[in-house]
């Protein structure tokens, strides 16, 4: 990972989870509670990223009133699916969303993305089936999702 505000934001994602598991013990509550919070972070890195990574492609393709354009369409992007992935990267280059999908697919990254997000919006909403939620499950959704962000920088980088 190139881009030191993404970097910052896994770093300090990885160190939570670390924290939790360490802090919260055998306490099921206060994990499922630490899980719930990690899970939100972890949404706001998928929206981060997505803005970050295709910001810094744009700056280094276009002009700077265009880039400042870009970064403000992708600054309105939130709580961003598997399916605004590929859309926002066929924006930028149709084959880079037929590459994005096809890694997607392959061991369970778009639905590592779509479980943040899903989750997410339990988790906001207060819903009861939230409660489920565990940081072995968010350890394993934010891997295989920055994979996926990882991908997406190298393609930007091509």
């Amino acid at each position: 990972m190139t881009n030191r505000e993404i970097s910052r934001q896994i770093q300090r994602l990885r160190n939570l989870i670390n924290r939790a598991s360490i802090v919260c013990g055998g306490d099921a509550e206060i994990q499922s509670h630490w899980a719930k919070y990690i899970c939100v972070v972890c949404a706001g890195l998928l929206e981060n990223a997505l803005k970050e990574i295709y910001t810094d492609y744009a700056s280094k393709q276009v002009s700077k009133p265009i880039a400042n354009f870009v970064s403000s369409k992708l600054s309105q992007i939130r709580n961003p699916k598997s399916s605004v992935f590929l859309e926002t990267a066929v924006v930028f280059n149709t084959i880079w969303r037929s590459e994005l999908e096809d890694f997607m697919r392959d061991e369970g990254r778009g639905d590592a993305i779509d479980s943040i997000i899903n989750n997410r919006h339990l988790i906001a909403h207060g819903s009861e089936q939230n409660s489920g939620v565990t940081i072995s499950q968010v350890k394993d959704w934010l891997d295989k999702a920055i994979e996926v962000i990882e991908f997406i920088e190298t393609q930007c980088q091509r």
